[in-house]
Order: structure tokens, then sequence, then C-alpha cells
């Protein structure tokens, strides 16, 4: 039988390889501990790395493993069994090296475990032992039993334990013990973003978003923490495999700094998981804030000063470019990006920012210059460039967290004024906008706040929060026109304007008085002349977008109550007036039936873009019914609408004197009245026609020599629109007087002459009067066309009357031969109707052309004024004045075909008619031929 102390090396050696393959780690003690000189102490360590089962406890061997390190004598349990050396005991020398030259024995140094100077055996063996535990058995809780009773042996194997196996243990044993986590050499390669994720990936994990259910702050501290504690040994390890890739032809990618990968993981969870990132930094103080489990001993390498400051200053700026990408814009996450703010200002030992909840005075004031140019700068609010180091906007600086401060508060206060925004949006409003895009912006505000109703309290809060944002509260110096807010590219002047409208719209005009008009002189937010124009663009606006004349509803209610609220405070301005008249013309407007082309209904803004505005009375006229009848409203509307010039009522330039007003009104009244006539004869109302042109229309303007000077006193009109009034005027009398009806209507006075006038003759004497006002309204040019229609109608006259005479003769020739002695011999005539007889009663006789030139010399000084106390009316008139008026000229064409003079003659109503052509004639058609007016003879 052989015995222990026979064996040879090798035979010891594969002894103790077979019993670690057994684990029969009694024998293995016994074996060392007799055969001492055959086994080194790497040799012993190689042989329990390589074969002794993984899932041995390591508690079972530690102490043996104690002993072999520290040299001691290994303690022997006196079971009184001897060993078995059954395995080796047949082999012979030759066999025994030839086994052990074939024999597998790992190396003690794993791959990841090389360092220089290199490692001692039992750090190598623990290291290496550790991996191969997990790897075979996954089981990592066997882990700690092995390593953690040799930590004080080596410093690297502490660093070690708590830069790789502690974070694991953590993370799958304690604070997530359902989610998977890699195995332990696997999680040794990991470095940078990859080592992040793995270790911070429950936080992110779908269905764990819900604030409060998670642990940001601990995650840090006990996971990543300690994770760092083996960077600089990562960095060492990767910077070796960088020279060696470079020696051997490798490219070497850029390396990846663990701190770096950390900062910028929190600044990408910021965009979409905000408040994950707001309770990671409310909760984590940073690279110092580390929980090592107590492994630590205050013997592992901590950070230099200069490099911890270095972080602490990145973390905080990680943090500061986390609320420029975030891109949540409700108050909760405002509130958050506060929060957060505060907390960093703590971190950095700055003032932290006022509360949000004040009141809008006591809100922050820009108190520093720019942060940045303010010139567009796009390149700093992007996700490559705001994570960066040198990026201005995100240094971890006073007047960068005073900024972040009123960005926060303008946001809030958007919030308030129902335009919510993040912060990012924000910053790129400030730093990038320009002129008309932060103009766009402040327009949809007040639009959003326009849609709901507001008092006047609220609209002057809304007001000192606009201008707050615009300038930050920040005193005015000088002569600046632009603020250092959100809207700081905007004019001042343009603010308040936009303000100003917004209170038009929402009819809040007693504090648009208030602040704008009776403001004190020298702090008026704007100057009353463009207060003035605004005001009026304003209700011009709504007068534009009505849909209906009527001043009582919709956009003409708006503007009809603008003008009336500050008409009293711009008496003199002409432009409130005008735009009262065109807003008193369109209210009027809209009683009557009108529609333009295509069947579109009227709308007040037609009015505005008429070249004409008068051609609507044409059109009103011609689409209702009898609407001529109501003459002084047409008139009223014409008028209104030539006063208030609606082409140009926004033009503070333009302005018109007052006699051109008054001119242009007279005008207006004439053209209108055209209207009314052509109107009332469209609908064969020649009665009304009459009417309006005997008693409406009238000479313009009064001339002392009108019928006797040799010039035309139409050449002394010295402005246009008293010819175009005069052409107007002339062509409604001739109008009528060409107009022909089918059938004869008489009016309530023309009927009470029936009996003693034909019809057919009456209406001849109408005709002939109206031609003779045209005579007397014409322009030299068209006398001919007038007197044209005249003898016409006189050829016409004149037949009538011989028909007439002719009948009063034979009426006369029959009462003779009834006259006793006579005899009835012949056929009896007809009987004459009553109202023809007496027609005959005066001489008949054709007139000459000076005669009636003679006649309607004295009929123009009854229309118009007495010419001279010596003319005479007519035939043998008085030597009066005449006191009839315009307004009688009906009165007296209808007193019948005979008049009474003063010296009891009768005079014919025809020959007064003739009468009144006498005047146009002699400085009219008596200038054309070249004729001398006839002398008067009155006075002889």
């Amino acid at each position: 039988m052989v015995k222990l102390e026979d064996l040879s090396t090798p035979h010891c050696i594969l002894l103790a390889v077979q019993y670690a393959v057994d684990a029969d780690l009694v024998a293995v003690r016994k074996l060392t501990a007799r055969r001492r000189q055959a086994f080194e102490l790497g040799l012993i360590l190689q042989i329990i790395l390589t074969y002794l089962p993984e899932s041995v406890e390591p508690s079972s061997y530690t102490d043996y493993v104690q002993e072999l390190v520290t040299g001691v004598e290994i303690r022997l349990a006196d079971d009184g069994k001897p060993l078995n050396l059954s395995a080796v005991e047949d082999l012979s020398l030759a066999q025994a090296h030839k086994r052990l030259h074939n024999l597998h024995l790992l190396p003690l140094e794993h791959s990841l475990s090389r360092h220089d100077p290199p490692l001692p055996p039992l750090t190598l063996f623990l290291i290496h032992r550790s991996y191969r535990i997990d790897s075979a058995t996954g089981l990592l809780e066997l882990v700690p039993p092995l390593v953690v009773p040799f930590l004080d042996q080596s410093e690297y194997l502490r660093t070690w334990f708590i830069s790789t196996v502690l974070p694991l243990l953590r993370l799958g044993y304690e604070y997530y013990p359902d989610s998977p986590i890699p195995r332990l050499e696997t999680f040794a390669h990991l470095t940078g973003t990859r080592a992040i994720e793995t270790l911070l990936s429950n936080l992110r994990s779908r269905g764990n978003t819900t604030p409060g259910t998670r642990n940001p702050g601990r995650d840090l501290r006990s996971l990543i923490g300690p994770w760092m504690c083996g960077y600089y040994e990562r960095k060492k390890r990767h910077g070796g495999d960088t020279s060696r890739r470079l020696s051997t032809g490798g490219e070497a990618e850029k390396e990846e700094d663990d701190w770096e990968s950390l900062f910028e993981w929190l600044f990408l969870a910021s965009k979409s998981d905000f408040p994950l990132v707001c309770e990671a930094v409310t909760e984590w103080d940073g690279p110092v804030d580390v929980d090592m489990g107590g492994y630590d001993d205050g013997r592992v390498e901590s950070l230099d000063e200069n490099h911890q400051r270095y972080l602490e200053l990145r973390y905080a700026q990680s943090a500061l470019a986390s609320l420029y990408i975030t891109e949540g814009n409700t108050v909760e996450t405002l509130r958050m990006s506060h929060g957060l703010l505060t907390r960093l200002a703590t971190l950095l030992s700055f003032d932290p920012p006022q509360g949000l909840d004040g009141s809008w005075e006591s809100f922050p004031k820009f108190i520093s210059g720019p942060v940045v140019d303010r010139q567009p700068v796009p390149a700093l609010i992007q996700p490559d460039t705001e994570f960066s180091p040198d990026n201005p906007l995100t240094r971890p600086e006073a007047q960068n967290l005073h900024l972040l401060e009123l960005l926060i508060f303008s946001a809030y206060t958007l919030s308030a004024l129902q335009y919510p925004i993040s912060i990012r949006d924000l910053a790129k409003l400030y730093l990038n906008g320009d002129t008309s895009e932060q103009s766009s912006v402040f327009g949809k505000i007040l639009h959003s706040l326009s849609c709901t109703r507001k008092t006047e309290e609220q609209w002057s809060m809304v007001r000192n929060k606009l201008l707050w944002l615009w300038n930050w509260g920040a005193p005015q110096e000088g002569l600046e026109r632009q603020g250092h807010g959100i809207f700081g590219k905007m004019d001042g002047e343009l603010v308040e304007t936009e303000i100003l409208k917004a209170l038009l719209d929402n009819g809040h005009h007693s504090l648009a008085i208030t602040t704008y008009i009776k403001a004190p002189i020298g702090s008026q937010p704007l100057p009353l002349k463009d207060v003035e124009s605004l005001i009026l663009t304003c209700a011009m606006h709504h007068y534009d977008s009505a849909s209906n004349g009527n001043r009582l509803r919709g956009g003409m209610k708006k503007a009809s109550d603008i003008v009336s609220a500050f008409s009293s405070h711009f008496p003199q301005s002409p432009r409130f007036h005008r735009f009262e008249a065109l807003i008193t013309a369109t209210h009027a407007l809209s009683f009557y039936s009108l529609t333009l082309q295509h069947g579109v209904p009227f709308q007040p803004v037609n009015i505005r873009v008429m070249d004409d505005p008068l051609s609507l009375i044409q059109k009103l006229l011609s689409q209702n019914s009898h609407s001529y009848t109501h003459l002084d409203d047409l008139i009223k509307i014409g008028s209104n609408l030539v006063i208030s010039r609606p082409a140009t009522i926004l033009n503070a330039s333009e302005s018109a004197q007052q006699p051109e007003v008054k001119m242009e009104k007279k005008y207006a009244e004439r053209r209108v009245i055209g209207m009314a006539i052509q109107a009332a004869l469209d609908e064969d109302d020649f009665e009304t026609a009459y009417s309006y042109v005997v008693n409406r229309l009238s000479p313009s303007t009064p001339t002392n020599s009108s019928a006797f000077s040799d010039t035309d006193p139409r050449e002394t009109t010295s402005t246009a629109p008293t010819k175009d009034m005069e052409d107007v005027s002339w062509r409604a009398a001739l109008l009528a007087g060409k107009y022909r009806s089918g059938s004869i209507s008489m009016s309530s006075s023309a009927a009470s002459r029936a009996s003693t006038s034909r019809p057919e003759l009456r209406r001849l004497e109408q005709r002939m009067e109206l031609l003779s006002q045209a005579l007397l309204l014409a322009p030299s040019g068209h006398l001919e066309e007038v007197i044209a229609v005249w003898q016409k109608c006189e050829t016409e006259m004149m037949t009538l009357l011989a028909q007439e005479l002719e009948a009063e003769q034979r009426f006369n020739d029959y009462a003779d031969r009834r006259l006793p002695g006579a005899f009835a011999n012949e056929t009896i005539a007809a009987v004459q109707p009553r109202r023809e007889v007496g027609r005959g009663a005066v001489e008949e006789a054709p007139m000459g052309l000076f005669d009636v030139a003679r006649g309607a010399a004295a009929a123009f000084s009854k229309t118009a004024f007495p010419l001279k106390s010596g003319i005479s009316m007519g035939m043998g008139g008085s030597s009066k004045a005449p006191e009839t008026t315009t307004g009688r000229l009906s009165s007296d064409s209808d007193r019948g075909s005979f008049a009474v003079g003063e010296d009891g003659n009768r005079a014919r109503k025809r020959d007064m008619v003739a009468s009144a052509v006498t005047g146009g004639l002699a400085s009219g058609l008596g200038w054309v031929l070249g004729a001398k007016p006839v002398p008067d003879h009155s006075g002889e």
C-alpha cells in the first residue's frame, strides 16, 4: 500500500485535482497540509479556481484560502480517516508526468483584471472565482461571502467589489428583484451610456412613470454612485485597450466618459420624462452623494477636489439644459421647473427664485445685461449644443439662472393668459424670434383672451402682465423703444396699440379712455393722434365686417358704440363726424331691400369699395317700389354718404373745407332728387315727378342779371361740383318734361280743375312748365336740346288749342242760332262739355320767340328773387317783388289756365308759362343767335 509521503509531486497535484473535483475540501486541506512543499499558493488557488465546483459555498473554503495566503499552519480536523490515494496509486511516475502535462489549469488573472503592476494572486483568484460563480450558477449572492472577508487585503479588490458587484446585487436582489440583471462579467465590460442605461433602466420602464412610485435619488446614490467608484480603473483599462488598438493598426473609438454619460442621460431623459429628472435632481446632491453600503471603510479612492468641482458644475449645467429641452407646457411642468431651478440655486449657493404664486407686482425684474447676444442664435437651442459645456446659455452662472427664472415666470404668466407654451419654445421666441413672430404670438394671446368675457379690472391686469412680458419690469431708458422681455423686439407703441385694439374689440371703452386718453401728460402710452387713428381703424374694421347695416346689431353696433364713446373726446376731429354720418347713412339704408349684382345682399363694406356710393340710391329706388316717395329720407342718406367720403375716412391728411362740404351736400341733394324723379317716372307717377321738379329743383346760385346779361351766368361757376349739380338738375327737369304717359292721372289739385281744363292740355302745360325749369337750369351748351323738346310741346299745344278753339267756335255758333229770331235750320252740334267753356274768351294768337323769352324773364324773377323793382310780371303784372318760392311753384301752376292780375285783367296761364322761357332765352338762345334782348317798357 502506497503512503502519502511516498507520492511524487505530480502524483500529489493530480490527487489534489481529484479531491477538488469531488468537492472534498477536507481532503484538499489534509493533502496540502501534509505535502506543503509540493504546492505553491498560486497552484493551489488555480486548482480550486479550475476544478472546485462553483456551487460550493464560499464559506467552506474562505478560511482555508485565508490560511494559505497568510502562511499560517493549516488547521486539520482530526477525524481519524486516512486519505484515499486510489486515484493515483497505480500511476507510474511517467504516467503521472504525462497526465500533469495534459492538465488544464485556468490562470488566476481574468482578462478584466489585468493591471500594472500585477495584482496579488489572492485578488486575482477572488475576482476570477466571482466571475465563474456568477457565470456558472447565476447565484450572484455567493460572491459577497467569497470576497468580503478579503476586502482589507486589496484596495483594488474593494473598489472592484463596490463598483461591479454591489450595484448588481442591489439592482437584482434588493431594489428590483423581479427584473433581470446582466451577468457579472457582462456588466464589468459595460461602460458609459450602456452601463448607465442598465442600472437606471427600471426608472424609465414602461408602466413606471407615475411620480412618487420611483426613487431616482436612491438609484443614483446607491447604483450609479458605487459604480462610479470604478471610474478611474475603467478609464485606465480602456486607455490601455486604446493604446493596444493603435499599436496594432486598429481604429480607436472616441473614449466615452462615464460621468458625461450620466449627465447626458439626465439631459435626454428630461425631454420625455421631465418629472423623473426633477425628482432625481431634487433627491441627489451630485457626484459626492454616494452610498457604498459600508464597504468602503474610508479607503476607496475619491475624486480630487478640482475634478469634483468640475463634475458638480457639469451636473448643474445638465440640469439647467434639461429645462430648455423639455416640451411640457402645463402649469404642473412649470411648477416642477421652478422647483428644479430652486434646487439648483441651492446647490450652487445662489439666491433662490421668487415664488410663482405672487402678484404681477412681485414678478422678478430684468436687472442684468443680455446673457447672450440677442441676434439669432439657433445653435444654442439644439439638443447637440444645449448639452455642450461651452454653451453660454446653460453655464451654471447667476445670470443664466436669472434668465431661466424670467422665462419660467413668463411661461407661467402666459399660461394664465390662456396661451400655454413650453420653456423651450419660449426661449426660441426670446432668442430667435423676430418682430413679426413675436407680434404674431402677441396677437394670438389677445385673440384667445377675447374669446372669454372679462371685466375691466381683469383687462387692466392683462395689460400689466403683457407689459411685464414685453420689458420684464425693467425701467425704460431714454428713447429706448424695445424691451428686454420675450416680446422685446416689438416696438413699445406696437404693444400698446395691440392692447388698445383688444380693449376696443371687447367693448371696454371707459378703460381705454382712462388709460390712453386721460392719462397725465408725459405718461401717455400713445400719442393722441395715433389713438384717434387706431380708434377709427378699429371701428372701421367692425363696420367692414358687418353683414347688416343696422347699427343696433353685430359689427355695426360695435362700430357705432366705439364712435359714440370716443367722439366727445375728439370734438375737433372731422373724421369722427364723417364716421357718424357714414353710420347714419348705412343704418338708414338697412331699412330698404337692396341686392347687388349676382344676388349678393348689400353689406356696409360695399359702400367703402364703391367709387360712387350715391349710386346705391339708384339701386335702392329700382328695387323698392314707391321708395321715391321717401325723398327727405333719401336726401339725408345721400348727404351723409357725401359728407362721410367713405373711401378716405381713415386718411388723416384728407380733409374738406366747410364750403366744399356744403357744395357736396347740395350736389348730393340735387342728384338724389333727380334719381327720385326718374324712379317716379319709371313707375308712371308723373304728378310726383312734376312736384319734385317745381318744388325741389331751382337754380342753386342766383344771378342778378341772368335774364338780361349778355354773358352766360353759368360761365361764372368756379367749381366742378356746381356744374355737375346743375347738370343733374336740368336733366331731371328735362326728363320729366319729355315724359309721355299712356294714361293721364291727376293729382287732387289737378282734379279740382277738371271742369275748366282738358287733361291732355293740363299735362302739356305741366310738361312745358317743367321744360321752362330745365331752360333755367341747363348749361348754355344744352339749350338747343331743351328748346327742341319745348318746340315739340308747343306744336302739340297749338294743335290742342286750335282744336279747342274750333270746338268753342262751334259752340258759340250753336248758341247764336238759338237766339230769338234765329232759325235753327242747321244740324245741332254736339254740346261742348262745360269744363272747356271759357277757353275762347281770350284771343288765341301765336307767340313769337322773343315774346316767349320776355315772359320767361318774368317767371324767373318769381322763382328766384326780385331782380329789380321795376320789372313787372308776365302780362301787365305788379311791380312788387314776388313772394313765391320754389316750394310754391306747383301751387302757382295749379291755379288753372287763367290768372287775374292786380289790375283786374285776366292772363292766360299758357302765357305765363311761355313767359318763363324768356329769361333763359334772353341770356341763352338769344345769346346763341346773337339777338339783342327786348327793352323793358314796363315803366312806361
